[in-house]
């Protein structure tokens, strides 16, 4: 049950006992009336007045207790968002649990596409994942691999289709064919 059905039972009730508040407080008041009319006056035998010694404190009580039900109510239905809110909030975490999910796969893909290659080519691959477009002189010292070594594995690995070549100024920049 959401809140807009909560403040609209909140409300019919507050009605209903406003209702029922003022049909009982009627009765009282013809009640009234009618011992007025019989004795032609508001007082009784033993001299109380009929006025004086009414009790209207549940009458008030029940007034505050019905107005506070359909203000509440007309609060939950018209401008109450924390359902709205928690409803947003569920589906931007619903959203970031499935792209967690996403990107663990990913990283689990990449981890068996690397068991395939030594451990300079899973280096060399790995740098190049974690910055795309990186140049071939940057890749060297991020690697820690001599000109020569890094030349010949980027030729394999090029040669296989693993990775492409971008000319870049006196540079390469270096790309992963397949995406992960």
């Amino acid at each position: 049950m959401n809140q807009k059905h909560i403040g609209i039972i909140l409300i019919i009730i507050g009605i209903l006992m406003s209702g029922f508040l003022f049909i009982s407080k009627s009765k009282e008041d013809q009640y009234i009336k009618e011992i007025m009319l019989q004795n032609e006056s508001c007082f009784l035998e033993d001299g109380t007045c009929l006025h004086a010694d009414r009790d209207i404190t549940i009458y008030i009580l029940g007034a505050i207790i019905s107005a506070s039900l359909t203000i509440l109510g007309v609060y939950l239905i018209f401008f109450d968002k924390t359902q709205k809110i928690l409803s947003e909030n569920q589906i931007l975490i619903s959203e970031a649990l499935v792209e967690a999910k996403r990107s663990e796969k990913n990283k689990d893909e990449f981890a068996a596409f690397l068991s395939g290659f030594n451990v300079e080519e899973q280096k060399i691959l790995k740098a190049i994942r974690e910055q795309t477009g990186i140049k071939q002189s940057t890749l060297r010292f991020r690697v820690d691999m001599s000109k020569t070594a890094l030349s010949l594995a980027l030729k394999s690995l090029e040669s296989r289709k693993i990775i492409s070549k971008k000319a870049s100024g006196k540079s390469n920049q270096l790309f992963l064919i397949k995406k992960f």
